[in-house]
Formats: C-alpha cells, structure tokens, sequence
C-alpha cells in the first residue's frame, strides 16, 4: 500500500456517497466490504469467493449501521484507486 499518500475525508465522502446513493441491498454491501478488506490485505490480490462469503458472513453478524459500511468501502475504494495506476484489478471487484 502506498503510505505516502494521505487520503482527505472529503475524498473518502465522496467515495461513501456514490456507494450509498445505489442503495444497495445490506447484504450486498457487506460483500462488497469483505472483498475489498481482504483484496487489501492478500497485497492487492482478489480474494477467493469462500474467503469473501466468510468474512461477509462475519460483517453481516457484527450488523455495522449501513451508512458506516459505505463509509469503508468508499475509503477501501479510494485506497486501492491510488495504488493501482491503471485500475484494471479494482474493475474485477463487484460494484
């Protein structure tokens, strides 16, 4: 992850903004969570579909409020936005 680079909370409300005005299922918000927290961690690598449905099933559980998962998933957004120049890897994530 590029730690050089800082991210704005003005950036991250934007990023939060166009996941919340799809209004998504909650379900699928805590898909999308799961995938992009673990594609972080495995160093920008796409996580396996049994990894994503385990930790979407811990996400779910733990019943975050719905505006706080789009919160994080437009951060996680932004995030990998800024290490992957060319963006062909975050399109391969479910949106």
């Amino acid at each position: 992850m590029n730690n050089n680079t800082e991210i704005s909370e003005e950036e991250i409300s934007v990023a939060a903004y166009y996941i919340w005005e799809k209004q998504h299922p909650y379900e699928i918000l805590c898909w999308y969570l799961a995938e992009r927290e673990l594609y972080i961690k495995k160093g920008f690598q796409k996580p396996t579909k049994k990894m994503t449905r385990q930790r979407a099933g811990q996400i779910f559980s733990e019943h975050p409020p719905y505006d706080v998962l789009c919160w994080i998933i437009g951060k996680y957004n932004v995030v990998i936005s800024q290490n992957l120049p060319n963006q062909h890897e975050i399109s391969s994530l479910s949106e």
